[in-house]
Formats: C-alpha cells, structure tokens, sequence
C-alpha cells in the first residue's frame, strides 16, 4: 500500500509532466522546432492567473478562461506568425535559440510589464517574492484515497484535467480532418503539403494547442510550492523533466509522452522514498548523502533513452541532419588581409584604450571578464560553428575546470599547473560527454549535453570534497615574478593576449586539415567516411577541443573575482550563452568574443547607467530588461539566421559591389568618350564575313512544339542556394498527352519536379498553367488549381493507415470504396499502417486517389524505381487510365525502357539541361542511349 501510495502522488506531479510534454511534442513533430521556452509559458499563465485572480480580484473562472483561452493562444499564434515559421529551413543552432528567446523574453516580459503597471498606475500586483502559496482552482481540502494516500483538491485537478485533456487530444487527433492533417505533417510535411493540406494553419493550430497546454499545466502546478510554485526557475526544471518524456515518446507519440511524463512523476516518487539504508543498504546510505542524486533521476533516464532509441538516425542517414547546413558566405573575401583585421583593431583599441587609461577598478574588471566569458563562446564557435553540434554542456565544463583549480589551489598548487589540470578535467569531461553520444546527431545530441550537464550540476558539482559546499574556493591572483595578476591593468593584458592566441588558432583550425575533416563532417557525414574521415573520431576531437576552451575560460572568469562557487553556470547560463553568441555570430571566433563583452557589460549597464560628459544615464534598478533585450535579440534571428556580423558584411560586401560598379561604369564612359572614331580606308577593304544561322542555346527546343499547351516552362532556373540545378528549361506539355522526361541520375529531374509543384523556387523565367502564371504561387495553390506530383520513393504517409492516406485526397467513403474495387490488395489491408505495404503496394496506394478524383495535371518522379517489372506494367497502365480519363501525365524516369511503352512525348533532361523533346514516334534507342552518355545535340 505504501508503494501504491508513493506511485500514486508521483503521478500527480507527472501529469504535469505530461502535459508539458504533449505540447513539445504537438510543436515539434509539425514545425521541427523544439521550444525550449515550453515551460516559460506554464510559468507566466500561472503568474498572470495569479495576478488578475488573487492580487486584482478577479473570478477565477473568468480568469482560467482569459489566461488559458486567450492569452496563451494567442501568444502561440504570435510566435508562429512572426518566429517560428519563418525558420522552417533555419540550422539547428538558430531554432533552439529561437525556443530559447521564448525561454528569455516570455517570463521577464511578463514580469516586467507588470511592474511598471504596478509602479506607473498604482495596480496592485503582487511581489512573488513575497507568495508563499498559491491558491488553486478548488478550495484547498485534503481527501484520502486510500490508506495512507491523501490528495488535495488541486492534485486531484491536475491528475484528472491531465487525462481528460489527453483524452480530448488523442481523440482529436485519431478522429478529425485537423488531427488526420496534424500527423500527416508529422510523416512528411513536403508530401503534405503536395497533397493540399495547409501546413502553415497546421503548424499554427500545432503552435497554439502547444501553448494552451502549457498555459493548463502552469495554472494546475502553481499550488504545488515545492517543485513549482510561481518561481520561473522551478518551471524550466520542469521542462527538462517533461523533455525526458517527450524524447522516450520519439518527440512524435502524444501517448506515449503521456504515459512517460506519469511514469517519470512516479519514478521519482520512488527514487526518492526508497533510494535510503534502510532499502539498499550501503549504496542507499551514500546515494542518500549525494545531494541532488535522486532529483537527477530524469535526467539520467533522458541520456540513457537517447542512447538506447537514437531517434534521430534516419533522418542523419537521409542527409537531413541539421548539421548538414549550407555555409555563410565569405562577404570579405575581396579584401586584404590587413582590412579584414581592421574592423577588429579599431574594436580592440575601442575597449583596450579606454580599460587601461581611463576605466575605473569596476570597469576594467567588467572587461576582463567580458573577455574571459568570450573564451567560453569561442567554445560555441568551435562545437557550434565549426562542428554544426549544438553543445548545452560549455557550462558545465567552465564550472568544472574552476571547481578543479580552486581544489587544487586549497591543496597548495601552484595556479599554472592548477589552470592545466583544470583545462585538462575539462577536456575530458568533453570526451565522457561525446562518446556515448557520438551516434547521435542534430536534437538528440542537444539533449545528450543537457542531460549531462544536469547531472554534472546536480550531482558532480554538489559533492562536497569538489565543491567545499556552498563556500566554494578562493581563487588568489598568482605573481609571476615581476607580473602580478593581482593588478587589474596587467591582468587585462594577459587576458587579452590569451584571446588573440586563441582566436588566431581558431581561425587557423578552420583551414587545417583536421578544421577540413571537421566542416566535412558538418557538411555531408557519409561523404567524408567515404574519405577516410571518421566522423566519430572527428566529432570528439570538437567536443575536447571546444570542452578545454569553455575550461581556460572558466579559469579565467573567476581569476577574475577571486572565487568559484558550485552554483557558477547552471544549465540556464548556458541557454543564455548560446543565445548571445549567435545573434552576434556563432562561425566567427571575433564575433565570439564580441560576445563575450556585451554579456558582460550590457547588464552592468543597464543596471548602473553610464557617464559620458555631456551623455549619461543613471541606469534602472529593473533586472528584467537585459533579459528582454536578449530574448528579443534571440528573436530577431527570424530575420537574420547568420547573426548581426553576417549581416554586416553582406551589407558592407554590397556598398563595395556598388561602389565598383559604379566606378566601371564611369571609367567605361570615359574610355568610350575618349576613342577615336573608326574610319575604314578604301584602300584595305573589310574582308567579308560569312554570317551563319545562330545555333540554338542548350536547353531550347524546337518551335514547332512549342505551341501552347497546358504546362508551359520558359527560361526557367533553379537552384539550392548559391548551386543553379536548373538552367534556362523551356518545355510545353500537350493537354491530353503522356510526356516522359528521361535523365541519368544527377541531370536535375527531381528538381525539375519540385520547380513544376512550388518546393524549389524559380529563381529567373515563367511557369505558366493551363494559361496562368503560376511562377508565385505555393504548393498549395498549384494543387488547388489541379497540378499534382507524386515525388520519388512513394508518395505515401508511412505511419497512418491506407485508409487515411487515401482521405487525405478522397474524403468521400464512395470515393474510396471505387479505389477497394480496383485495389483489392489495399482494400484487404485498408486499416493497417502504409509503411508496412510493399513497395508496389505503396506505389499503387500513392496513385489510386488520382484515378478516382482526377487532376488536370499529374508528375510522377520516378515511379518505377525499385518495383518488380510486372509491377511496373500494372502502374504504366494505371497512368494510361488516367490520360484516358483526360489527365495529363509527366513521367519523368531514369530508366527508359518502361515508359516508352505509354508516353506520346519524349524528352532527354542532363546536368540541368532540356537537350531535346520529340514526338514518341522519331525516338529511338539510339538516340536515346546518346542523350545519357551526354552526345545528344540539340533537334531543329
């Protein structure tokens, strides 16, 4: 009964758990984006509720209806419209800052827009500080369940809201059009959105039950003072317990991260009750004695489940893996290297100058520190920029290191080889942080550096022998004969000359041979092993590169104030940390240490104000708006994903284009005013030019078949970023016909397909359909207006049912009861999941919709590949249906043989090129064996 009991009560505080752990799952599977700033919404509902409940008087019904109903919703549809969306195709590293600008701006915007109001207009909000129970929705009353288990009113609540509201979600999501929509977008939102489904209202409705389930979660926990209260800290420690669910649930099942969060809240129940003497003996005795053991039990569960389900693997075998990022461009590139350093100097001399001569003790103190916190983000440039892993764990290593030298320090070393050791522990605390996750990659080994790093804090850094408990170390500056660090000038010095030693060697990383071997990683990992790069090997030589560079700037910091405390750079800090350096620049070691002094100084500012002669300012007592400001910061990056010094070379590089531009044009000017005029002498006649026709341009085609036609391409280019794929295609396709588009892999067909259905954008030249200019128009409304396209490797959602798959297009019951008649295979397995089907099954399954609600124009991108011939007869024939029935058909195929048994039209696509298209009856084998070896010419 006792176990019951204990189990029982856990699961109450799981259910809050759970409910956070919904809404991470609801957002990411549909956006990709994992918000970190999950729990900061529960945090600031549950202020607000508070406040307008208790503190201005509010019905409390009224209240859970605006804050729950509205306010949150709200917010979630804000931060879709404005943030997240816009960062669909953004790195890794720019989304989790994204979630963590929630995570920054959400409670210190709430907060500080209550004070104001509070102190400007007299409305009596609370001081928090000052709440020491928060009342819940019932009036607080104990009941006992069972013997030896009482709840209260509010826990009761919490358990039973948690699971009608799982209920309601699982019920919507298994049996409404939204929900069918909402996992759809979890399979494929590309395929989705070739299918006509509205991902954006999807990710929006994903985004605002997210935060409405956040909002619930933070009003129910908020009576529950020991692990929540209205204390904003305790909620984001919930949100990493609510992650270790969300990731057990594959970041994809809403039950199974239901069922998860219950389970965690009990296991923790458990861990606590039983892990004593009296149960394990003597490791319960001394496990009992480690402060923080039993409360890291999640994070232990989390570290362990990602190890164990590497959920991610699929998507980094794909070549989809978050590290894969294309590299910001070099907008400095024509200049010398003297004025790319310049920028540089002046901002060194700017704060050197003025730190040595004119700063006060607290100034230069700032500085020094600024420069010693910029060490720590060279590490994010390095394990971040460089290695394109997102490391939560830099933190932890600066802790770690200064922990290691005030140890030391106590035990009579000398501070050099104390500072070694500590940068050595460092480095090998990066190693036991790699090497369990080196299979991981992208969100998962985001989670593998927090989950240690929680480990480190709560349990590593609360050992007494390591820590000398909550006094911490002294840190005395060290003398090196006549160098005496204890002098503040000297110290910035040396500080200072550590950075360019450290900068220098991380921009000479970059184009070494293992900087090399490590972009190649970063870029595309089965190509650099099909190099003999190890991306393993690789991955951990980052991590303990990146781990000793956090633990020398760790040293520093507190050489700085003289002290280290085990509570020095808690995983929050971190969050910050990495926000910072990226909104400034996360590839550029300057832009690091940039960084580095705007973290330092910025909130020392704000707080005190600044005296300039004729320009000061007195500074605000209010804490709260340098979070605001780097929340927003973290925001913006919406808008700039590369950072504000990406931003600033771009707009720089771009005065230098025009500014040359213009002096071309004026020097050509010049010279075509100053030639002399061309007289020809009658003596020497012009010799007589023969003039021939003009050949035709690679990629043209004939005028004869260029009469209109349904889908009409002119000059069309493509490209993927800065790579064009596309080069000036020019292709009619005849209402009514079948055209096959043959190319060898690598010629730019599924490219082509993608630019025809609105995925690759046309960066120059006209689409035109059925006599409109689609050129603008999205993937939706090309298929609102009958353009379809079934891609390569089946066009099917694997993880719904047949049935489902074909509701997506054939709502009707009749609708789909025709495709049963024609498919009997589909029909016997109609409620089982698509991705169990074989291969021809799925690619019958992708097709049956069309042959019943039939579109004007349907592509099919490789639909032989990988199929049985006999299977690819019955498929070739399903497509002569369709043209039958008044469809127009582009097949576009590697292999030749099978679709020059239906097509009307031919064409031979390579490296980009349209080489010819011709009538099925003037091509033969021949002709088409020249165009894939490439010895095609162009038809008149």
């Amino acid at each position: 009964m006792q176990f019951f009991s204990i189990t029982i009560s856990g699961a109450v505080s799981g259910a809050i758990y759970a409910l956070l752990a919904i809404g991470l799952v609801l957002s990411h599977s549909t956006s990709r984006i994992f918000n970190f700033g999950h729990a900061a919404t529960a945090f600031a509902s549950a202020y607000l509720y508070h406040q307008f409940h208790v503190a201005l008087g509010w019905n409390k019904w009224l209240t859970l209806l605006v804050i729950v109903a509205l306010f949150a919703p709200l917010m979630g549809w804000a931060w879709d419209r404005l943030v997240f969306r816009r960062l669909a195709d953004a790195e890794e590293s720019t989304k989790i800052v994204a979630g963590v600008g929630v995570l920054i701006v959400v409670p210190a915007f709430v907060l500080l827009v209550c004070a104001i109001l509070r102190d400007t207009l007299g409305i009596p909000f609370q001081d928090v500080a000052e709440v020491y129970q928060v009342p819940g929705v019932l009036p607080a009353q104990q009941h006992q369940i069972a013997q030896g288990l009482v709840l209260s009113n509010n826990q009761l609540v919490a358990l039973g809201a948690s699971v009608l509201l799982f209920v309601t979600m699982w019920a919507f999501l298994r049996f409404t059009p939204l929900g069918l929509h909402m996992r759809t977008a979890v399979d494929s939102p590309v395929l989705a959105r070739l299918r006509g489904i509205n991902t954006g209202r999807v990710s929006t409705l994903s985004w605002v039950i997210s935060f409405f389930l956040a909002a619930v979660a933070g009003v129910l926990a908020a009576p529950f003072p020991g692990p929540f209260g209205l204390v904003n800290d305790n909620y984001t420690l919930a949100l990493f317990v609510a992650t270790t669910a969300a990731v057990v649930a594959g970041l994809r099942s809403v039950p199974l991260a239901f069922l998860a969060g219950l389970l965690i809240g009990a296991v923790r129940n458990i861990v606590v009750a039983y892990v004593n003497a009296d149960y394990l003996g003597a490791f319960g005795a001394w496990a009992a004695k480690v402060y923080g053991l039993t409360a890291s039990v999640p994070y232990a569960v989390l570290f362990i489940a990602l190890i164990l389900l590497g959920h991610d693997r699929k998507r980094r075998k794909a070549g989809t893996a978050a590290t894969a990022a294309k590299p910001t461009p070099d907008y400095r590139d024509d200049l010398s290297p003297f004025k790319k350093a310049l920028p540089w100097i002046i901002k060194s001399a700017v704060i050197l100058l003025p730190a040595l001569f004119l700063a006060n003790g607290i100034w230069r103190q700032l500085f020094i520190y600024g420069f010693a916190l910029g060490i720590i983000l060279l590490s994010f440039t390095i394990v971040t920029g460089l290695g394109g892993m997102v490391s939560l764990a830099q933190g932890a290593f600066a802790t770690a290191a200064g922990l290691t030298v005030g140890l030391l320090l106590a035990n009579g070393w000398h501070y050099v080889p104390a500072t070694v050791v500590g940068v050595l522990v460092a480095a090998a605390l990066g190693a036991l942080t790699a090497l369990p996750a080196l299979r991981l990659s992208g969100l998962s080994l985001t989670f593998a550096t927090l989950a240690l790093a929680l480990l480190a804090t709560n349990v590593l850094f609360k050992m007494e022998w390591f820590s000398n408990g909550t006094a911490g170390w002294s840190i005395p500056r060290p003398r090196f004969g006549p160098i005496d660090l204890g002098d503040d000038r000297v110290l910035l010095i040396a500080v200072f000359l550590v950075v360019l030693l450290l900068v220098w060697m991380a921009n000479n990383l970059t184009n070494s041979a293992a900087g090399r071997a490590m972009i190649a990683v970063r870029t595309a990992e089965p190509a650099a092993s099909a190099s003999a790069v190890s991306p393993p090997v690789t991955k951990l030589l980052i991590f303990v590169i990146s781990a000793a560079v956090a633990g020398l700037g760790g040293v520093l910091a507190v050489t700085v104030y003289g002290t280290i405390l085990n509570t020095a750079n808690p995983p929050q800090a971190t969050f910050l940390w990495l926000a910072i350096v990226v909104i400034v620049g996360v590839r550029s070691p300057g832009g690091a240490i940039e960084a580095g002094i705007i973290s330092a100084v910025l909130p020392w500012i704000m707080a005190h104000g600044f005296d300039l002669g004729p320009i000061s300012w007195g500074g605000t007592s209010n804490d709260l708006i340098p979070q605001v400001l780097f929340g927003l910061g973290a925001i913006q990056l919406a808008a700039q994903p590369n950072g504000l010094l990406a931003t600033q070379s771009m707009a720089a590089r771009h005065r230098r284009d025009r500014r040359r531009a213009k002096l071309a044009a004026q020097a050509e000017a010049q010279a075509a005013a100053q030639a002399p005029a061309q007289v020809s002498s009658p003596a020497s006649p012009e010799p007589a030019i023969e003039v021939s026709e003009p050949a035709a341009p690679v990629g043209s085609v004939p005028v004869a078949d260029r009469s209109p036609g349904l889908l009409e391409l002119h000059g069309v280019h493509a490209a993927y970023g800065e790579v064009e794929v596309l080069h000036g295609i020019d292709l009619t396709v005849r209402e009514g016909a079948i055209l096959a588009l043959l190319g060898a892999n690598g010629s730019g067909k599924t490219t082509l397909c993608a630019t025809i259905a609105g995925l690759v954008p046309v960066t120059s030249g006209r689409i035109v359909f059925d006599g409109e200019d689609i050129t603008a128009l999205d993937t939706l409304r090309r298929v609102e207006r009958g353009l379809v396209l079934v891609p390569e490797s089946r066009g099917v959602f694997p993880s719904i049912t047949v049935d489902e798959n074909l509701s997506i297009w054939l709502p009707s019951k009749a609708d789909r009861a025709k495709v049963y008649e024609q498919f009997e295979s589909l029909a016997r397995r109609a409620g089982q999941p698509a991705g169990n089907l074989s291969g021809g099954e799925q690619q019958m399954l992708s097709l049956a919709p069309f042959l019943v609600r039939r579109p004007r124009l349907l592509i099919s991108d490789e639909p032989s590949l990988g199929l049985a011939q006999l299977v690819t007869a019955e498929i070739m024939a399903a497509f002569q249906r369709l043209q039958q029935e008044g469809t127009t058909v582009v097949l576009v195929e590697e292999k030749a043989r099978d679709v020059l048994t239906v097509a009307d039209q031919v064409g031979a696509l390579q490296t980009g090129h349209l080489r010819w298209v011709s009538e099925r009856a003037d091509v033969d084998e021949q002709r088409v064996a020249a165009a894939y070896l490439g010895m095609s010419a162009v038809v008149h």
